[in-house]
């Protein structure tokens, strides 16, 4: 004979094993347990790269000690990953997710395709921050910034990137005189492109890049480094202005807050929202400690990776003072990042 269960009692089955489960501590619940880690970007790339040495060391640290799997899920810019892990992926702190800085921020200042609400994400942190410099080769006349406002200026820039927004974005707060050429296919076409003489500079290189790939020209002296496109100075580049040093007008300090904001944010590792509190603190925490390891320094430095900590709690402050923003700085910000 068929037994009907009343549904009453299926919904206060349920209920009380969500209960069970949340009312685990974080080492019983990840004890045994493999974590998911959702990359927003391809194979190989510099968002990749950080996500497997964060994979390779957060676990020992995360209460219960669970094992990390980096898995790629590619799509409109780590659009796709952030969608999933707003409607599709455990709320329970089993699947986590490291996409593109810019996500955040995206639904504010280039809405389009997002089913998230960037301020209920939960953050964990980021393993380095992020700060793009604009920059003449060394036989420029343009040596400064002073130079670029008042002499026009030949810079490669990729339309849709931040070497052409960026480069918009000095024009319209700064009043720099570049003329900006958007036929090469990349950074690497523009640099080899700086090099044969056919451009002078370029809007907006990432530090951590720069030494990376072009060591030589920053121990040559082969490039003026004009500014720093960023939130704060990088500990390195004290002697580089910052943009904000030529910022007087409120509105305008408010826009590049606004568009440098991602910056901070690094290569930022989320949460979906509503992950327990409990848990969310136990995966900050563990970023923390993972940073202060010496193993992780150690994998950093084989890789020639620039680590520097960047809190869940600091991208999330700065995640909501973003969407604070005034309407009509934010409409000055989209208008900056149009083709043009």
């Amino acid at each position: 004979m068929l037994m009907r269960v009343p549904l009453f009692v299926l919904t206060l089955s349920c209920v009380l094993a969500a209960h069970a489960a949340c009312a685990q501590t974080p080492e019983a619940f990840y004890k045994g347990k493999t974590i998911d880690m959702m990359v927003g970007s391809e194979a190989g790339s510099g968002y990749d790269a950080y996500a497997r040495l964060v994979a390779n060391h957060l676990g020992k640290h995360i209460p219960g000690r669970p094992n990390i799997v980096v898995k790629q899920m590619i799509g409109a810019g780590g659009i796709v990953a952030t969608n999933f892990l707003a409607k599709i992926a455990p709320k329970d702190g089993s699947v986590i997710g490291q996409v593109q800085n810019t996500v955040p921020f995206q639904p504010l200042v280039a809405p389009g395709g997002e089913q998230f609400d960037a301020t209920k994400l939960g953050y964990i942190g980021s393993a380095n921050s992020e700060v793009a410099l604009t920059f003449t080769w060394h036989n420029s006349a343009t040596k400064s910034l002073a130079d670029l406002q008042k002499r026009e200026t030949i810079m490669a820039g990729v339309i849709g990137s931040i070497s052409a927004n960026y480069a918009y974005a000095l024009s319209d707060l700064t009043g720099a005189k570049i003329r900006l050429i958007t036929g090469y296919a990349g950074a690497g076409q523009s640099m080899l492109a700086l090099e044969r003489g056919e451009i002078e500079g370029y809007p907006a290189l990432f530090w951590s890049t720069f030494k990376t790939t072009k060591p030589d020209w920053i121990a040559q002296k082969k490039v003026n480094l004009l500014v720093q496109l960023a939130l704060k100075k990088h500990p390195e580049l004290l002697d580089v202005p910052l943009i904000f040093d030529f910022l007087k007008n409120e509105d305008d300090r408010a826009a590049a807050e606004l568009l440098l904001a991602p910056q901070l944010a690094g290569r930022p590792f989320i949460t979906p929202p509503d992950v327990p509190t409990e848990r969310l603190t136990a995966l900050r925490k563990a970023f923390f400690a993972m940073m202060a390891d010496g193993e992780f320094k150690a994998d950093a430095d084989k890789r020639n990776m620039e680590v520097q900590l960047v809190t869940g709690e600091e991208i999330a402050a700065v995640v909501a003072r973003a969407y604070a923003t005034k309407p009509e700085i934010v409409a000055k910000v989209r208008r900056m990042s149009e083709a043009r």
